[in-house]
């Protein structure tokens, strides 16, 4: 993202990212002696509870919900169609980007192709002595939603709607990619040309597409939904899918944090090819896959456009 803009996101919030809002609950032990239970009254009395356990439980496991309902908005009748497959299927279709292993792709990836990706990755390693720190802080999950929160100064105690939002994307992206990976099953750009050696090692899974990149994509493209004035892509009048020809990438966003959200998952995405771990057709396809997600998301999912709803009250102030 060089020559873009350079945003200093990673702000110290004191927030915990470790994807569980504590509430003042600590996690070190009760050391009790055996005698504790003893003073309790013997034979106990209870009655079954009249209240339910609270609505705002760890958001990090209440995010599995709306993972559920994505893939049950797959259901026709009594026919489930396979997300991925349906995912993939949009891939394969597109001629934005090459895509590799796989016959029935609109746009193969050839030779020429794979050296001119290589290449791309090359020429990107240039800038990894400015971006090391960024892209170690963003190797995992948790370091780099620091990135979001700091962005919007979401605080997960104040702001559980728009913290929810962002886990929720963050599974569905991790959901999506894993079952892309293993569609496709490319190898990674140092598997192919040992010259890259890349700063950090990759986690051990294909290449193709980013998990960055379609997670980044998607939690950002989810919290465009959210803001005073919603963005989403394709846009309207037409605002269907598939997108028409000519149209990718995507035009800028309106607003100053629809155009931060795009900037700082493009640069997340792009980290990764600066480290040597993605090739830019990753990115690309990551990217394009989020995209559809959030088609299907903001047309097929009420729990999802609820939850959007809640959370563009908490971000209502944002410019």
């Amino acid at each position: 993202m060089a020559g873009k803009l350079d945003l200093d996101l990673d702000l110290d919030l004191d927030l915990d990212l470790d994807l569980a809002v504590r509430g003042g609950r600590t996690r070190s032990a009760r050391y009790n002696s055996e005698d504790y239970p003893k003073l309790a009254p013997i034979p106990p009395t209870v009655n079954v509870p009249t209240l339910k356990y609270g609505p705002g439980w760890a958001p990090e496991f209440r995010a599995w919900a709306y993972v559920y309902d994505f893939i049950a908005s797959f259901l026709a009748g009594s026919v489930l169609t396979n997300p991925i497959d349906a995912v993939g299927g949009e891939i394969n279709s597109q001629n934005f980007f090459p895509v590799p292993n796989d016959s029935g792709a609109a746009n193969p990836l050839n030779n020429l192709g794979m050296t001119a990706q290589i290449g791309s990755v090359l020429d990107a390693s240039i800038d990894r002595a400015d971006l090391a720190q960024e892209i170690l802080d963003q190797a995992d999950g948790r370091g780099a939603l620091h990135y979001w929160t700091g962005l919007l100064r979401v605080d997960p105690s104040k702001d559980a709607n728009t913290f929810l939002l962002i886990l929720v994307a963050r599974k569905i992206g991790e959901f999506v990619a894993m079952g892309l990976k293993d569609h496709y099953r490319m190898r990674r750009p140092a598997q192919v040309y040992p010259w890259i050696m890349p700063l950090i090692d990759g986690p051990d899974t294909p290449s193709f597409p980013s998990s960055h990149s379609l997670q980044a994509h998607l939690i950002s493209g989810a919290l465009k939904l959210a803001l005073k004035t919603p963005e989403f892509w394709p846009k309207p009048p037409a605002a269907a899918w598939p997108p028409a020809p000519g149209t990718w990438p995507p035009g800028q966003s309106t607003s100053q944090t629809a155009i931060a959200l795009d900037v700082l998952a493009d640069r997340v995405a792009r980290n990764r090819e600066v480290a040597g771990v993605h090739y830019p057709m990753d990115s690309a396809a990551g990217y394009y896959a989020a995209l559809y997600c959030i088609f299907l998301l903001r047309t097929k999912v009420g729990s999802f456009q609820n939850l959007v709803s809640a959370a563009k009250v908490e971000l209502s102030d944002l410019p």
